[in-house]
């Protein structure tokens, strides 16, 4: 486990720090990213993202981490809450209870995909939660990125203004001993 963090640390340092992007460019795409993450198009999140950033010059390596948000474990989870956010908004009916609408679409797993009643029975429980789904991914992802945005834009400052006092301290140190070098090199004494 720490090996992955070390490699994610190493990618968030060298490829989203470290670039000539501004703060706002790579802030725009956290911002993307998070909005894409939320939104139920498994399988084209991060073609959409990265084709989003290039669209609006904004930093495309960040985008690819953030979007993977929504995977496989955190599918159902992320997505029923977001069913759930939109349920309320809409005001829907609350005839069937959310679990009932889940088991149908975890019936609706077992039948063979090359089955024409797997794609109707999908396609008739999508139209029924699609809607409210919609909905609460919409204005989760949207909330999401705005929060990345400025939490992205802060800390990518912060970082590159540290890191800018860091070295200039050490170029003051290394003139400085240089400098002391110079005067025993020529002071006799």
């Amino acid at each position: 486990m720490s090996r992955y963090w070390f490699r994610a640390r190493r990618f968030l340092a060298q490829k989203v720090l470290h670039t000539n992007d501004t703060p706002h460019a790579i802030a725009l795409g956290a911002a993307i990213a998070a909005l894409v993450a939320f939104l139920p198009l498994i399988g084209l999140q991060t073609i959409i993202a990265v084709g989003l950033a290039a669209l609006l010059r904004a930093n495309k390596a960040i985008c690819i981490p953030i979007v993977w948000i929504t995977n496989p474990f955190t599918l159902w989870p992320i997505y029923g809450a977001c069913f759930g956010l939109g349920r309320v908004i809409l005001a829907s009916p609350f005839g069937e209870d959310r679990t009932v609408v889940f088991s149908k679409l975890q019936q609706q797993r077992a039948i063979d995909i090359f089955d024409p009643t797997f794609w109707k029975g999908l396609f008739h429980n999508l139209a029924t939660l699609g809607l409210d789904l919609w909905v609460g991914c919409i204005v989760v992802g949207t909330v999401a990125g705005i929060i990345f945005y400025f939490v992205a834009r802060r800390g990518v400052s912060t970082y590159r203004e540290r890191r800018r006092q860091r070295l200039l301290k050490r170029a003051l140190l290394r003139s400085n001993i240089e400098q002391s070098k110079v005067k025993r090199r020529t002071n006799p004494l």
